[in-house]
Order: structure tokens, then sequence, then C-alpha cells
């Protein structure tokens, strides 16, 4: 304790620890910090086990590196910290100007296109950090993150958004009806190859505590399908079996690439 009768830093990690504890009856915790804190943590995790806690053997660091902007390191002693909501305001204004040169959204109403706006902008922070490996010192771009043909999650989000576009179109159709078709594409084998990665990628991630691979799986699946998407007819295939089962297989991948971004906290919009 100090003088004045306040807790250390490692005296309420401490009690957060046990209370942690108390009130959830965890088994394991996951704690996210810069790797400025490793010593900070090993100290603290040795001091549980001495201390005989029962969570104190599911305790785990993952230490993650820190990030730099463009204009270089963010330093809270010197005052060039960078406030969370102006970094995400900026990010927003990069996914702004980005879709008024597409122009897609603009039929929209203004409250649902700044809701689409949002979600790009979260996206392109959340992806851009996520695919770096956690222990890995990174800069952030934020105009870089919107990039809609880099690895960024706004590249993401337009393969989800053409899949829903491909599925309003095809709401009329038999889409199970494909028992026929037999002469699969290549590229159609290779999206059903990653689709069937797609739980072992999962299992991996939780195991490692690597976020990185789903993000980088993500990007992988949705670079197939917009190759995919270019290279073969859809809607207009060359036989209704062909069709089904490429708007089916299209399905799919929009399925998995919903849930490979909700695991990373990031949302979908339907059109963009």
């Amino acid at each position: 304790m100090r003088s004045d009768g306040t807790a250390v830093y490692m005296t309420q990690d401490i009690g957060t620890a046990q209370q942690r504890y108390n009130d959830y009856g965890i088994d394991k915790m996951v704690y996210t910090v810069a790797d400025e804190q490793d010593y900070h943590f090993k100290v603290l995790f040795e001091i549980l086990k001495r201390l005989k806690e029962p969570f104190a053997d599911g305790l785990f660091h993952l230490s993650y590196g820190m990030i730099d902007l463009p204009t270089g390191k963010m330093k809270s002693r010197e005052g060039t910290v960078v406030d969370a909501d102006d970094l995400i305001a900026e990010v927003i204004q990069e996914a702004r100007d980005m879709s008024s040169e597409r122009g897609e959204i603009a039929v929209l109403s203004n409250e649902k296109q700044e809701e689409i706006l949002k979600q790009i902008g979260l996206a392109a922070l959340k992806f851009f950090i996520i695919k770096v490996q956690p222990q890995k010192r990174m800069i952030f771009d934020p105009k870089e993150s919107v990039d809609m043909q880099g690895q960024t999650g706004p590249y993401i989000q337009n393969a989800f958004v053409r899949i829903q576009s491909i599925k309003r179109k095809a709401a009329d159709l038999q889409t199970d009806d494909y028992k026929n078709y037999t002469e699969i594409h290549e590229q159609e084998k290779s999206l059903i190859k990653q689709l069937v990665n797609f739980p072992e990628v999962v299992r991996l991630a939780g195991e490692t505590y690597e976020p990185s691979s789903i993000a980088n799986y993500a990007y992988v699946l949705a670079k197939e399908f917009h190759r995919f998407y270019h290279d073969i007819r859809i809607l207009n295939a060359e036989t209704e079996e062909a069709k089904a089962f490429r708007v089916n297989l299209s399905n799919e991948v929009g399925q998995v690439l919903y849930k490979s971004f909700n695991l990373l906290g990031i949302e979908m919009p339907e059109r963009m």
C-alpha cells in the first residue's frame, strides 16, 4: 500500500482477480494487455500461485505488441496519446470518403448510411489490428485500413455484401436442386476446401489465443470468393443445376464470413 492508504497496481490486480473468482467462479482468465507489462503479469501470476488461489493455474497474459500511427509512437507521458473516439471518428470519415466515391449507398436514408459507415469504419479499425499476430508491433494507417482492394475488413465485408445481393436476386430459386450438377469447377472446389477448414481454424485460434488466424482465414476465403464471383457465372449460369449450386455455395461462404467476423466482434453490413 502507498503511504496515503491507496493500493499499488499489483495490489489492485490481486484483489480484482480474487473478486472475479468470487463473483463468477471462473477457472481461466486471459489478460489482453500490452507487452510493456510482461514482467508485471509474471509477478502477479506467481504471487497468486504462492497464495494458493484456486484459479492460479488458469491465468494467461495475451501479450500485445504496441500500436503506432504513421506519425510515430503514442506516448502517454509526452502527451501524444490518441483518443480512441478520435481514432474511430477518423476511420469512419475515411469510410465516408471511400463510400462517396462509390456512391452505392447514396439511395439509402441518412440514418442507414451512417449506420453502414460506422460498421465499415469499425471493421477497418478492428480487422487491421486483429490480423497482425498479437506479439508483433504494428503501424495502424487509417487510410490503408479502408482500402477495398487490400487485406482489410471492408474488403471482406464487400464479399459478404455481394453474396447478399446474389441471395436477393435468387430469392425464388430452388437452391437445393443441384443433385445433377457433377462437373464441379476448380474454383468451386477451392471454395469448398476453404469452408471445410473453418472449424479447425476456430479450434486452433482458441487453443493458441491467436485471433489473427481467424482474421487471415476470412481474408483468404473472401479473396477466393471475389475471384469466383468475377470468373464464374452464378445467376446466369449455363444450367439451372449450376445456378442452384453456385447460389448455395455463395450462401455458405457468406455464413462462414459472417461467423468469422462475429467471433472477432465485427459487424457485417447488408449493403455498402
